[in-house]
């Protein structure tokens, strides 16, 4: 890539949760990354690239960044857009697309920046190349994206394709079910190593049972998508791809871990049961139907941490929310009255003040945008 050992990358991630993958990334590739509003960037080199894609467990996608500057016209996107040499990154042959993002209030449509850095990307091409790339909206070869935040434009090319969070496990998908690098985030929140006891009692699809055996299993998640963009990019050596995967793979262990998840619905079990299954830890993990609210009938031993999901009465029709969150509390100071509990929520003061009565103390509480909710993960010791 012109010469360029360490170019620039960022990723997009869940709002809220930046700093987790801030760590994410620099425990992987071992570089400094810098957190930003719902992304975080980074310097690396294409095979570190490469490995984020295939091992990260909290971010959604991972961007080369191509340009950044301050916008305040079309004519300004079209300067910033003309920057770039696209000729290193897509072949003669393949076709591109524009995805546009804004946040905040801004006079320029979507529509209008797609199409002028769509026209800037065929300007640039013709000119160095003497070939019109072709546009496919649908299904392109190489996806640019243009990401808009008050009058600042970050334009990138997306590595990853679809979000990452897409597991390749998903058979089986719950109406309530947590998002799989929010599931990762509580993992790494909670402090819970492969070597410790962990609970989901009301484990729903199954995904925080699913990531956490992944991780003891050392599991890379991206590696068993087979839909990676960055199989198609022309920059990325194959053989690179290769012997990453390759290294990865060799990786993988089996080993004794205590992941256990309960919930009250047959149906839900069984899909978790699929899903754990789908990604070959179904050895790795029990799951069982179980009630949440009387956890001393279904625990033999105390589990040192419980992470879970539990039901923000929205979508579960749960009457009485305040009533089910102090039923659960106590049947969780009952059973593991030691235990590290992490949750998500989008009631934290409810769930405070009932975790203090019972003399829980709240160690940790941050707010994440989980698609339109304001959620909450609090962790709670006791």
């Amino acid at each position: 890539m012109n010469g360029i050992d360490m170019p620039t990358f960022f990723a997009t991630i869940v709002t809220g949760l930046e700093d987790v993958a801030a760590k994410e990334v620099e425990s992987i590739l071992g570089c400094k990354a810098k957190p930003d509003v719902g992304k975080v960037f980074f310097e690396c080199d294409i095979r570190d690239a490469v490995l984020l894609n295939f091992t990260s467990r909290c971010l959604h996608k991972i961007f080369l960044l191509l340009e950044r500057g301050t916008v305040s016209s079309l004519e300004d996107v079209a300067r910033l857009a003309c920057n770039v040499d696209y000729s290193e990154l897509i072949l003669p042959s393949q076709s591109f697309a524009v995805r546009v993002e804004k946040h905040g209030e801004h006079a320029l449509r979507s529509l209008d920046i797609a199409a002028v850095v769509g026209r800037s990307v065929i300007e640039s091409y013709l000119a160095s190349r003497n070939v019109r790339l072709a546009v496919n909206l649908d299904n392109p070869d190489v996806e640019l994206y243009a990401l808009l935040r008050d009058n600042e434009l970050l334009l990138g090319l997306n590595t990853t394709g679809q979000s990452l969070h897409r597991r390749f496990y998903k058979v089986f998908h719950h109406r309530a079910s947590l998002m799989p690098t929010i599931a990762c985030s509580m993992i790494l929140l909670s402090g819970w190593e492969p070597n410790e006891s962990l609970l989901d009692p009301m484990c729903g699809s199954g995904t925080i049972l699913v990531e956490a055996a992944l991780v003891a299993r050392r599991i890379a998640p991206g590696l068993r998508r087979g839909d990676l963009a960055l199989e198609k990019l022309c920059f990325i050596n194959k053989e690179v791809i290769e012997e990453v995967r390759q290294r990865l793979l060799s990786n993988e262990t089996k080993v004794m871990v205590e992941i256990h998840g309960i919930d009250a619905s047959p149906k839900s079990v069984d899909g978790a049961l699929a899903n754990a299954t789908k990604a070959g830890v179904v050895d790795t993990v029990s799951i069982r139907v179980g009630d949440a609210l009387n956890l001393v009938n279904y625990i033999r031993e105390p589990p040192s941490h419980i992470i879970t999901n539990p039901p923000y009465g929205i979508r579960m029709g749960i009457r009485n929310i305040e009533r089910f969150y102090e039923r659960f509390l106590t049947s969780v100071k009952q059973a593991a009255p030691h235990a590290t509990v992490t949750v998500i929520t989008s009631k934290p003061g409810l769930i405070r003040r009932i975790a203090e009565a019972l003399g829980m103390q709240v160690v940790e509480t941050r707010q994440l945008l989980y698609g339109r909710i304001q959620a909450n993960i609090i962790k709670l010791v006791q």
